[in-house]
């Protein structure tokens, strides 16, 4: 199953104070080119969609997304924030178990989820790889947005400041390669791997805050501080 180790029905509350959707173009990009053109078209499945920020930002530009949260303070943001949207539905699911029919979606994205599956042997890793594959129609694209153990340990918004955090954060990370690996054991092609380095998942006013790390709510904008020591 889909794990959770941070209060999210709490911080759902002010996560989006400080997040945006990064990389929505590598994720437009790759969806184009699946369907020829016809984007307006595309039918998505959003996994672990949080607050709905990449659903939100999705829906312009393409026929359908589905947004699949699992704790109840996020779908609950995301419901709110996607009501607006006729092309937009969400609904509360595992992503280990999707609760979806098999080849229902074009795409499936997943940002910024995979270090809270079950971590012995990136069990709850390949769960879900198996979930996305029998979603997806035959020729569908998955598109996963993560960090690799080495930018959980020290690009995180907290390194320097909480270590111990990091790296923690960093072991339950897969290396990429073997998130590569992974994939293709569950039947997928890996077409590219690409290191998405010049935008930041915080806005930058986040860091402009000195006194930022004193405050729980400005804390609670990344999940990895759940680890922190107490003296950290």
């Amino acid at each position: 199953m889909a794990g959770e180790y941070e209060d999210y029905n709490t911080t759902s509350k002010d996560y989006d104070t400080g997040r945006r959707p990064v990389g929505l173009e590598v994720f437009i990009g790759a969806i184009a080119r699946l369907m020829d053109g016809q984007l307006n078209k595309a039918t998505v499945v959003d996994i672990g969609c949080g607050t709905g920020n990449y659903a939100a930002a999705l829906s312009p530009f393409v026929g359908q997304v589905t947004g699949v949260e699992y704790n109840s303070g996020m779908l609950e943001q995301a419901r709110r924030k996607t009501a607006h949207l006729s092309n937009v539905k969400v609904i509360q699911g595992d992503a280990t178990k999707i609760p979806l029919p098999d080849g229902v979606c074009d795409a499936v994205t997943c940002t910024q989820v995979i270090h809270h599956f079950i971590v012995k042997e990136f069990s709850g890793l390949c769960q879900f790889l198996s979930e996305a594959k029998r979603i997806l129609k035959q020729k569908g694209v998955l598109i996963i947005n993560t960090s690799s153990p080495e930018q959980a340990l020290k690009c995180w918004i907290g390194a320097g400041l909480a270590p111990n955090a990091g790296n923690i954060m960093s072991e339950r990370n897969p290396p990429i390669d073997v998130l590569c690996s992974k994939m293709s054991d569950a039947g997928f092609t890996v077409n590219a791997a690409l290191s998405h380095c010049f935008q930041t998942l915080h806005a930058p006013s986040v860091f402009k805050d000195p006194l930022g790390p004193l405050s729980k709510e400005w804390r609670s904008l990344a999940s990895s501080w759940f680890y922190a020591s107490d003296e950290e």
